[in-house]
């Protein structure tokens, strides 16, 4: 989070200003130095390689996080561009849930510092064959666009004049200041996107207060569950709705609107200690909130254009960081002071004010009323 919200604005610039095959490249191959770099830190007097190679991988995913859209709306016509980006973004959302199961797995728990030495070996090498398999496709195969635009919104891009077409970040935030949708966007997809980035950390203080005597493996199961059901049913499901409807107000309303009502019934039973309740309600909560990551992309996208995808989803990211920051810091300080009651009806308000916020945004699609347009009115 802190190296996205340092680097976004070079990074952003760099992605706009250089092609999506380079974006790609530089994104994998940072990856893969940064993977290849932790075999050589599995033992503990080699904590500082690790930490070095974990801060490579770290800029790299700056890099991946902003383009999805991107990528989507270079590639895809007007009515799969939000399915292409639910795509981008499964990829993501999977990631996370290997992370949360596939290292334990690995990495027995042991007294025996050989015998975690080894397993840590034997995860970095799996990262680092996978990392270097992609690189390797991104050289081979990947390329920077279609041979013809796929929309009439690329055809409008391509025909506006060179000079205008140069943008730099900081002109790009004057837009967005004047923008009044895009900052209800961030607001809102802030709050919501901002409490699922947050909520893995959130969540392990909460389930060990209430569950005491509980594995912690069963909400590392949980929260990998949760992961699936917003990053591969609901990214997914949500995606095809946008593209076969494209009422981003209403579907954002009303995905925002469940999320919070799931999560004050996810809440319920955490506060009473029901630990079936816990079980079935928190992957329902996570197909709710899972999915507001691809429909924050694309609402980004369509209140901005024709400004740059990475400018506003770099924006955006930085945005949901902050907030999952503060959700994070926060919610610490008020659990030890105040409880988890007060807690959870904090979580639950803001929740709510973000729903809420959704209906102040305007029906305007910018990026859909220009896919809309014959080629004559094209200037």
């Amino acid at each position: 989070m802190i190296f996205f919200i340092l680097l976004f604005v070079p990074v952003g610039n760099m992605v706009e200003k250089t092609s999506l095959r380079t974006t790609a490249i530089i994104s994998s191959g940072l990856t893969t130095l940064g993977n290849g770099l932790k075999l050589f830190a599995t033992s503990p007097d080699m904590f500082y390689v690790a930490l070095i190679a974990q801060i490579i991988c770290a800029i790299a995913e700056i890099f991946m996080l902003i383009t999805p859209s991107k990528v989507a709306s270079v590639w895809f016509g007007a009515e799969e561009v939000s399915t292409a980006c639910a795509i981008g973004v499964l990829g993501s959302q999977m990631g996370t849930a290997l992370g949360l199961v596939v290292p334990t797995l690995i990495v027995n728990e042991s007294d025996d510092n050989s015998k975690i030495e080894k397993g840590l070996s034997e995860m970095f090498t799996y990262n680092a064959v996978a990392s270097t398999t992609i690189f390797v496709s991104v050289l081979l195969f990947f390329r920077s666009k279609p041979p013809s635009p796929p929309s009439q919104s690329q055809v409008c891009l391509l025909m506006k004049p060179e000079d205008e077409n140069i943008m730099t970040y900081w002109s790009a935030t004057k837009e967005f200041m004047r923008n009044k949708d895009f900052l209800l966007v961030l607001f809102s997809m802030g709050i919501g996107v901002g409490f699922w980035t947050a909520s893995g950390m959130i969540i392990n203080q909460i389930y060990v207060h209430f569950f005491p005597t509980e594995s912690i493996a069963v909400l590392g199961i949980l929260t990998a569950v949760s992961c699936v059901a917003g990053g591969s049913l609901g990214t997914m499901f949500f995606g095809y709705i946008l593209d076969v409807t494209h009422k981003f107000r209403l579907v954002t309303f009303s995905v925002l609107l469940l999320n919070t009502i799931t999560f004050t019934i996810q809440a319920y039973y955490f506060l009473t200690s029901n630990f079936i309740g816990v079980i079935i309600s928190v992957p329902i909560n996570g197909f709710f909130n899972g999915s507001l990551m691809v429909i924050s992309f694309e609402y980004a996208i369509e209140t901005t254009y024709p400004i740059p995808e990475a400018f506003g989803a770099s924006m955006l990211n930085v945005v949901i960081y902050i907030f999952a920051i503060i959700y994070v810091v926060g919610l610490n300080i008020v659990f030890e002071t105040a409880g988890f009651l007060v807690g959870h009806i904090i979580m639950g308000i803001s929740l709510l004010a973000a729903t809420l916020s959704v209906l102040l945004i305007s029906p305007e699609l910018r990026r859909r009323n220009a896919n809309l347009m014959s080629p004559s009115n094209i200037k």
